[in-house]
């Protein structure tokens, strides 16, 4: 008889102490706080978003490592082409240096300017064989530049201020200030020809239009003839 009292007795307190777990846990998931589950769920899908992460950084470092291997390869294939770019470089700057000798002489000395700079770079040994390509292809692309544009910009002739204009490679022109007098240079005898006096008007408005002053118009001007013409 006791035995069967002390039984129902461990029972009855094996079902409370149930009960006070499922409260206590009802009451945690009631009370606004999150479950065990909801938890674990959140703490794993940052664990997956951090190994995509991980996963893109490791591509990266790949990529980078590789295209570094290649940069460093670019590199020692240049240095084993340098001692033929340089005589390259210097043919180029012979051809640049005759160019500008023979053609209009717009800007002369400044354009003069440019190529001795360049030769003092040809000879100073700090310079990389990268910087004076870069230097040499940067007063090419201006000298190509000259070939499809027009400007007017003061100078002067024989000590006589005037208005310069430049119209591409066709046609160096220019104007005293007192637009009585307006001349255009012969490439060929390399001299400056006096033109008209009719075509003082023409001149002026063209070189108002390379300075910007007035809109655009179709003018007429004089050129020089085809050379074997």
């Amino acid at each position: 008889m006791r035995k069967s009292v002390l039984n129902w007795i461990g029972r009855v307190v094996a079902v409370g102490a149930i009960a006070a777990t499922a409260a206590t846990t009802g009451w945690a998931q009631s009370s606004g706080g999150r479950s065990v589950d909801s938890e674990f769920a959140r703490e794993l899908k940052l664990v997956e978003a951090l190994k995509v992460y991980n996963a893109q950084l490791q591509d990266q470092l790949t990529a980078q490592a590789k295209a570094n291997s290649e940069i460093q390869a670019s590199i020692e294939s240049a240095k084993a082409l340098e001692p033929q770019v340089a005589p390259l470089l210097e043919k180029m700057l012979t051809a640049l240096d005759k160019f500008v000798q023979a053609d209009l002489p717009f800007k002369l000395e400044e354009r003069q300017e440019s190529i001795g700079r360049l030769k003092a770079l040809m000879l100073d040994t700090t310079a990389t064989t990268s910087i004076r390509y870069r230097s040499i292809m940067d007063i090419y692309a201006a000298e190509m530049e000259y070939g499809t544009t027009y400007e007017a910009y003061d100078s002067v002739i024989n000590e006589t201020p005037v208005d310069m204009l430049r119209v591409g490679r066709i046609g160096l022109f220019y104007q005293t200030k007192d637009q009585q007098t307006s001349a255009m240079y012969d490439n060929v005898n390399k001299s400056w020809k006096i033109l008209p006096e009719s075509t003082n008007r023409n001149v002026r408005k063209a070189i108002k239009v390379a300075a910007k002053t007035v809109a655009p118009e179709l003018l007429s001007l004089m050129t020089n003839a085809p050379e074997g013409s």
